[in-house]
């Protein structure tokens, strides 16, 4: 029987390199979305008037609304055609964009990136259908993954690139605009390349299952309020703090409940049946709590070192070439076969190597050059973990559980990543304090050492103009900014030590734990 002809997705004249670059043009401004301002939090919060938890729950928002919205997708895009369907997500997408660059009331914008994360991710798993019709089968599934967690990673250093670059000399609307200046051409070409055909089954109205969006969607905005407001709240000390945890378990355990009990489930229940999946999915969770460093190291380098735009563009684009060589690297090696197990053991043993080397580099007066090396081998580090565990997590489920599997797997990324959060924001306040009591304690006013100190600052000020009162008041702004600046960064120690031990033990884990071995799956044993 002849076989059918696959559908004309693309114009017949361009060719093959053009629709895979226009491709991933089109699909990584989504993912720059989701982060284009966490590199620049300080300078948000201050042009809104707001905390930096405020701007940290905005970025929580956009993530909500596309993981809560990345099941109901494909329902809901098979009743237009691809490209008008594509066409009315990217409208919708820049005008909220657009919205967001012209609201001044922070409380809109906090709508607005919620719904610019739900519309986002009806740009992404279109495009990431698309990229997979690209490829060859036995290639399509490392090559896929390559591309999505490629540019998942690397949207993180290109949005702190582009809000240092852009909020250096504009307000913060024009970050906004920049990134329209970015995205929409790719977009447009994306529209002008495709035929208008449709991709997928017309499913009947009654399958929309929005009561699960629903559900899903307060449980993960409670996380976000959780992570983002849970330590300035004290926690369950305050009955916001209790309404939000409420809505986290009664939406998680009804949206549960009627999975279960769903003839066609939200997200089918029945993968977390399959043991490699599970153990799968609590890496991703210890991976992306591992990541947390990057904003750790971040406020090293911002509130220690003090660097200017220039110089973090620098550190940035480093990161980014480490994650292109990390990411190109590994795929290369699923391909000729080489057992995953052992991939991630290289990948999370860059990273713990990655760790210990700015342990050893941090200082109150560090060079920048010498963390270049470093933060290139965390790019390769993060781009060797990634697409061999996203690889081992779903190479054991059928292809039937597939697309569940990968909802799955993106919102316990999103659980990793707010788990993240709450950790930091309960460590850092914690060991600030204990730094502070312990240097109160050891420097007590009167004492010889604080005495000489106080008195070197004053005699430099006043050598350069001041009387002695307001030499005595710089002296002691000047000793409480230092101190300031030894807290952060016996902070910035500490945290990196734990996550360097928490690295250690999952090595130790990888390497002796027989269910690992047993699952393990390569690209020879398995096609992929």
């Amino acid at each position: 029987m002849k076989q059918a002809e696959p559908l004309p997705l693309f114009k017949a004249w361009v060719p093959e390199w053009a629709i895979r670059a226009v491709l991933f043009w089109a699909l990584l401004p989504p993912f720059l979305l989701l982060g284009l301002y966490a590199g620049s939090g300080a300078e948000v919060a201050a042009y809104y008037g707001v905390e930096p938890a405020d701007v940290q729950f905005s970025i929580l928002l956009f993530y909500a609304g596309l993981v809560a919205f990345l099941p109901f997708d494909p329902h809901l895009g098979s009743y237009l055609r691809l490209r008008n369907y594509l066409l009315v997500s990217v409208v919708l997408l820049a005008g909220l964009v657009g919205l967001a660059g012209w609201v001044r009331d922070f409380r809109l914008l906090l709508v607005l990136r919620f719904l610019q994360g739900t519309v986002a991710c009806t740009i992404v798993t279109p495009l990431l259908t698309l990229i997979f019709s690209r490829l060859h089968t036995t290639r399509a599934r490392a090559m896929g993954y390559a591309v999505f967690y490629g540019g998942l990673l690397a949207s993180a250093p290109l949005g702190t690139m582009l809000s240092w670059t852009v909020l250096d000399r504009y307000p913060v609307p024009a970050l906004f605009h920049a990134f329209l200046l970015l995205a929409v051409p790719g977009a447009l070409l994306l529209l002008l390349i495709l035929n208008g055909v449709r991709t997928r089954r017309r499913l009947p109205l009654t399958q929309l299952e929005w009561p699960s969006w629903v559900l899903l969607a307060t449980m993960l905005l409670g996380m976000a309020y959780l992570a983002s407001y849970g330590q300035l709240r004290y926690w369950l000390e305050s009955p916001e703090a209790w309404l939000a945890l409420g809505l986290s378990v009664v939406g998680g355990g009804a949206f549960g409940w009627r999975q279960w009990h769903l003839k066609r489930p939200y997200i089918h229940l029945g993968v977390f049946r399959y043991r490699t999946f599970c153990v799968g999915l609590v890496l991703f969770m210890a991976f992306y709590f591992f990541r947390g460093t990057t904003n750790i190291s971040a406020s090293y380098f911002t509130g220690v070192l003090h660097v200017n735009a220039h110089q973090m563009v620098e550190l940035q684009a480093a990161t980014l070439v480490g994650i292109v060589l990390g990411v190109s690297v590994v795929v290369r090696f699923v391909l000729l076969g080489t057992p995953l197990r052992r991939l991630l053991v290289v990948g999370f043993a860059l990273l713990l190597a990655h760790h210990v080397w700015m342990y050893l580099l941090f200082g109150p007066a560090q060079g920048l050059a010498v963390f270049r090396l470093p933060l290139l081998l965390q790019g390769v580090a993060v781009g060797f973990v990634l697409v061999p565990l996203a690889l081992f997590t779903m190479g054991g489920l059928p292809p039937q559980l597939a697309s569940a599997g990968t909802f799955a797997a993106v919102a316990f990324r999103n659980l990793g990543f707010v788990g993240s959060l709450a950790v930091t924001s309960v460590l850092q306040p914690y060991w600030r304090t204990a730094q502070l009591d312990r240097f109160r304690a050891d420097l007590l006013p009167g004492t010889s050492l604080v005495a000489a100190r106080m008195q070197v600052l004053q005699h430099t000020l006043q050598g350069r103009g001041l009387d002695v009162e307001t030499g005595q008041r710089g002296a002691a702004s000047l000793l409480s900014r230092t101190l300031e600046t030894q807290t952060l960064l016996r902070y910035c120690l500490n945290y990196f030590g734990l996550v360097s031990l928490g690295i250690t033990a999952l090595l130790v884990v990888l390497l002796v734990l027989p269910p690992l071995h047993w699952q393990a799956v390569t690209f020879r044993q398995r096609p992929l």
